[in-house]
């Protein structure tokens, strides 16, 4: 879900962080979030299963 203060990878269980989107009434709740994905091995075999959506394709931040 991100890294501690420490730059150490928090980890959770994926039915306890639904249980959190389900109660959770944060003003900036916590996400999941993958910057490198691509990087490991297990996340290559799910790319493959993975299409962006049309309306994402584009690079936006190039036009910034």
């Amino acid at each position: 879900m991100g890294e501690d203060d420490d730059g150490y990878p928090i980890r959770i269980k994926l039915k306890y962080f639904f249980e959190y989107m389900v109660i959770q009434q944060d003003d900036s709740p916590l996400y999941l979030f993958e910057s490198s994905l691509e990087d490991r091995k297990e996340g290559k075999k799910l790319l493959k299963y993975f299409d962006v959506p049309k309306y994402f394709r584009d690079d936006l931040f190039s036009i910034v």
